[in-house]
């Protein structure tokens, strides 16, 4: 789920790559032709670059740091790996929330953080092709920087079935348990958002047509799905900085963190006056768009996910976008 790509048109950033403060290296992706921007680099978004002091200063100050991935793509994952070693690097030492994995399996995670599993249980352990469906050995490099640097990991995603079973026959449909098991109010999208949800509801209408309700308003429905999905993940966010009293980390598919949407929009209203900073990968070509992103990382591969990519959390299906790339 998310929003449609905005046009780039902003500023230029480069990949954090291999970057110590922890046990393990990452490699270190050749940079795009052209570009003459160091990987070791980031960039704000008025195209300066962080310089070390800078980095620390600037992630010092934040209760958030949200990370845009394209689920199918190894830089990206890579890249992120990278910046939760410079972060540890810099003394920060935060929660890594995960998109990828319902709240319904915390209790797994939670033994992977006591030390009881090891980075290899945990595809079966979580039952990972069916929690998520991208393959696994994308997000290792993650978990082996949690594992290493001992950061706790948590899941922010709902629990399996719920978001499509919303989206097919509303929230009445919920059985008490089952809402809740999530946020109590579902704090709708901002107004600026609105033209850019219904063109992608407009785009996959088709896919996205709600089922076990005739006379449904698609495009309500839609909202309804989109809302609650970003308010779960940020919900489950402000929780995990409570409980751990740690920044956290908020990784999750591009959709969900461009333009101060998504999470970081539930964020404001669930927790007033933490601060926020969105990380966006940039793949070179023009630069992104001003306000997508507060930083970005220089990433050489154009791969994008495809609409019969993973079947992780309730997507690809009705009422679930594949737009959260």
């Amino acid at each position: 789920m998310g929003l449609a790509r905005k046009p780039a048109v902003l500023s230029l950033i480069a990949l954090v790559t291999v970057l110590g403060g922890c046990a393990g290296r990452s490699a270190q992706p050749p940079v795009p032709e052209g570009n003459t921007s160091p990987p070791e680099t980031l960039r704000d978004d008025q195209g300066v670059r962080l310089a070390p002091l800078a980095f620390s200063s600037r992630f010092q100050k934040a209760a958030y740091i949200l990370v845009g991935e394209q689920h199918p793509n190894p830089c990206d994952h890579a890249a992120q790996a990278a910046i939760l070693r410079r972060l540890v690097r810099s003394g920060i030492r935060p929660v890594i929330g995960l998109e990828m994995v319902p709240a319904d399996r915390q209790d797994i995670l939670d033994a992977f953080n006591r030390g009881k599993l090891a980075v290899g249980d945990l595809p079966r352990a979580l039952d990972w092709p069916k929690t998520w469906g991208f393959d696994f050995a994308l997000y290792a490099p993650i978990f082996e920087v949690a594992r290493a640097c001992d950061l706790p990991v948590f899941a922010l995603n709902a629990p399996a079935g719920l978001a499509r079973k919303v989206g097919h026959q509303g929230i009445g449909a919920l059985s008490p348990a089952e809402r809740a098991a999530l946020p109590g109010d579902i704090i709708p999208p901002a107004p600026a958002q609105l033209e850019t949800l219904r063109e992608i509801q407009a785009m996959h209408a088709a896919m996205l047509a709600p089922k076990g309700r005739p006379g449904r308003d698609p495009f309500a429905a839609f909202l309804t799905v989109q809302s609650l999905w970003d308010t779960q993940m940020a919900s489950r966010a402000r929780y995990a900085r409570a409980f751990f009293g740690r920044p956290v980390v908020i990784l999750a598919g591009t959709g969900h963190v461009e333009g101060g949407f998504g999470i970081a929009r539930r964020l404001t209203v669930l927790d007033p006056g933490a601060t926020s900073i969105s990380i966006l990968p940039w793949r070179g070509g023009p630069p992104p768009e001003a306000g997508t992103a507060d930083v970005f990382f220089l990433l050489p591969c154009g791969q994008r996910e495809e609409a019969s990519g993973g079947r992780g959390h309730d997507a690809p299906g009705p009422l679930a976008p594949t737009a959260n790339t």
